[in-house]
């Protein structure tokens, strides 16, 4: 028979034995007690919400993760080997690519297409911005926009949206606006996208053409953003929605001379669910058949 070992667990504190010489200077820090700070809600789309679900309320979020003196110590733990050299290898993870196939680069540094400056009234027959918004753009927090060279689609990822009144269409797009203006301690100037499509498939103005959008990080130059209220990872694109976006999408390409491979989805910039799967599937159709002849 062999001899079975016993193993004493170690005291609190022995584990600062096993750290490199510097590590007892970190005992301090180690030992201080601090609040869990990186627990939060997942939202489904980037664009519209941080790290909470947009609501009407400015509460925060309820029911945050525990986290206690296990995890802190890991944490910080973790943080101290990256400082003195012993980390792991840095990873990192690619974003998504384009669903379709991508055109080669030289197609787009060598097009002898002119490009056309979105004009402050072009709103191919949309409902007015004054009819819904409840404040004036605010210019000195945004940039002109520049010669339109790509259409991007979103959806709003809030709650399901399926209300077909004018009225519920604009308190959404209203609740939309506010939340954007309260992003980044208030520097935003306006609602991020250009157009919005409801449930009914009516066509609203959002943020007027003359601005430039934002609606996908460091992708907003020469931009359109058009968003379809509510979440299509919970719902479906429905006739009138579909007849909208597509229309929509002819209308700008014709207008502003965009090629369908420049037509894309807010998850094809980035690492995002946006436009929830049942409205990407609908962009997919829609870009190899209908407005590969717009």
């Amino acid at each position: 028979m062999g001899k079975t070992l016993a193993v004493s667990p170690l005291p609190q504190d022995d584990y600062y034995t096993f750290l490199p010489p510097i590590m007892p200077l970190f005992k301090p820090i180690l030992d201080l007690p601090f609040l869990c700070f990186w627990s939060h809600n997942f939202a489904f789309d980037d664009t519209l919400q941080t790290n909470t679900s947009m609501t009407n309320s400015d509460q925060p979020p309820q029911n945050p993760l525990p986290c206690g003196g296990y995890a802190r110590r890991t944490f910080l733990f973790a943080a101290a080997l990256t400082l003195v050299g012993c980390g792991t290898k840095k990873v990192t993870s690619a974003l998504p690519s384009p669903i379709w196939t991508p055109l080669p680069p030289e197609h787009f540094t060598t097009s002898t297409v002119s490009a056309v400056l979105p004009e402050p009234s072009a709103n191919l027959g949309a409902i007015s911005r004054s009819s819904w918004a409840k404040g004036q753009p605010i210019p000195k927090n945004m940039n002109r926009m520049l010669p339109a060279r790509y259409i991007t689609v979103h959806h709003d990822g809030m709650t399901p949206f399926t209300a077909t009144s004018k009225s519920a269409a604009a308190a959404r797009l209203e609740t939309i606006r506010k939340s954007h203006l309260r992003r980044d301690g208030g520097r935003w100037g306006d609602i991020g996208y250009h157009f919005a499509i409801d449930p009914a498939g009516r066509l609203w103005q959002a943020r007027p053409l003359a601005w430039q959008g934002a609606h996908v990080r460091a992708k907003n130059e020469g931009n359109i953003g058009v968003v379809m209220l509510g979440n299509y990872e919970l719902q479906s694109v429905n006739r009138a929605q579909l007849a909208a976006i597509e229309s929509t999408l002819r209308g700008l390409m014709n207008k502003y001379k965009v090629q369908v491979s420049k037509v894309r989805t807010h998850q094809e910039w980035a690492a995002t669910a946006c436009p929830g799967k049942s409205l990407q599937s609908v962009m997919i159709r829609l870009r190899s058949a209908s407005l590969k002849k717009a």
